[in-house]
């Protein structure tokens, strides 16, 4: 019977363990069992996930999108909160030089969903007690300018004011180099901030690249081991692989470009995904950064099932909010991950957008119905078509 409780939810909401006790003092034991039971189903509703259904709804809106001429392969999966075995397929060319065909095994670089694994660090050392959301980081950055003031929930909202590293001169004359962490944030510490930390919003990448650094010396451990222990070992993703530019990475997709005679496929800019530490470095396929949906598994507070869904509040009254290029979502960044609000279909989701040259990924969870998905295109101009199907694959999986 405690096992049944502690199961659910709905049988123990804030300050109704009276309640629960006077059930047991004045209900025969079977009556008790039949009621657990009844409210457990209605408190797990989102249980009646159907994946026959969601590979269907998958399978159809995938083909159409990966049809496009810009799409050169595309992989998709979808996992519901406590589920173990994603609905994933796969449509197109991992390697048009080859043509090799993608599979659900195709590895991508995901880009800025990378943000999600190192907020989840973060947060993680926060429940332990190792950190807290006001400590500000000249803790971990002695001697950089303005660092008593700037605080570890300013790097995880983008309201620290510091530059982004990939603005850097030097960083762009030489992309492909492999900057060390150390290098990168002395040469920001030396630039201006771009406003007061905690008054605006603006991406910032030096954010959680310091970040990934700040679990290291937490830890005394290297990032790239940090996120094998809680991402590969424990939420099984077998398929990460934190980047390294010389690796031979088995089933790694090629990467393209929109661009050539037109809007041709060609090959992307070269640039070093090592450098991109903790901010986008991570490679794997969407069938396993869809696993972030059980991030609950490893902490006590999975921050994309507890964030306000709505935009931050600036101290002037504004909201951190940004509509979107095709203006068919606005978003806005939140504790470590982005709020997207979507105008047609109606709803709030929460995630994370990836690009780097070659690749697009899109990571969406839906509180509604504990569904996310996770999309990943070879073309990174090509992430548009992908953040408009994850949305319409969620509001499909609605009805």
């Amino acid at each position: 019977m405690r096992s049944i409780l502690k199961s659910c939810p709905a049988l123990a909401p804030a300050g109704a363990h009276g309640l629960v006790r006077t059930f047991f003092l004045v209900l025969p034991l079977a009556l008790v069992l039949t009621l657990t039971l009844a409210l457990c189903a209605c408190g797990s509703a989102h249980a009646s996930y159907d994946a026959a259904k969601a590979r269907r709804i998958v399978t159809e809106l995938g083909a159409k999108a990966a049809a496009n001429p810009d799409v050169p392969g595309m992989s998709i999966a979808v996992l519901q909160k406590g589920g173990d075995d994603p609905v994933a397929v796969a449509f197109g060319a991992a390697c048009i030089e080859n043509a090799t065909p993608m599979t659900t095994q195709s590895r991508f670089k995901i880009g800025s969903v990378t943000k999600v694994f190192t907020g989840a660090l973060i947060h993680r050392f926060i429940e332990d007690g190792k950190l807290a959301y006001d400590t500000p980081i000249d803790r971990f950055f002695p001697g950089f300018p303005d660092g008593g003031t700037i605080t570890v929930r300013h790097l995880l909202e983008h309201t620290s004011g510091i530059m982004d590293m990939l603005g850097l001169a030097e960083v762009r004359a030489n992309p492909v180099r492999n900057w060390p962490p150390a290098e990168l944030v002395a040469l920001v510490g030396k630039q201006p901030l771009q406003f007061q930390p905690g008054t605006r919003q603006a991406y910032s990448n030096t954010g959680f690249l310091m970040l990934a650094v700040i679990c290291e010396r937490i830890s005394g451990r290297a990032y790239d081991d940090l996120v094998r222990e809680m991402f590969i070992e424990r939420l099984g993703m077998a398929s990460l692989v934190p980047g390294n530019d010389a690796a031979i990475v088995p089933h790694l997709s090629c990467g393209y470009a929109s661009g050539g005679e037109n809007g041709a496929l060609q090959l992307p800019m070269m640039a070093s995904l090592a450098v991109a530490k903790g901010t986008g470095n991570l490679e794997a396929t969407p069938s396993d950064v869809v696993r972030l949906v059980n991030l609950d598994r490893v902490l006590h507070n999975d921050v994309l099932d507890t964030v306000a869904l709505a935009p931050l509040k600036l101290p002037d009254g504004r909201a951190a909010l940004v509509a979107s290029k095709t203006g068919s979502y606005s978003l806005g960044e939140l504790d470590g991950c982005t709020l997207f609000l979507f105008d047609a279909p109606k709803m709030a989701l929460v995630g994370k957008l990836g690009s780097f040259p070659g690749f697009g990924t899109v990571y969406f969870y839906d509180r509604h119905t504990k569904i996310a998905v996770a999309i990943s295109v070879n073309n990174e101009r090509a992430i548009a078509r992908a953040i408009t199907l994850g949305a319409d694959i969620l509001n499909a999986l609605r009805n």
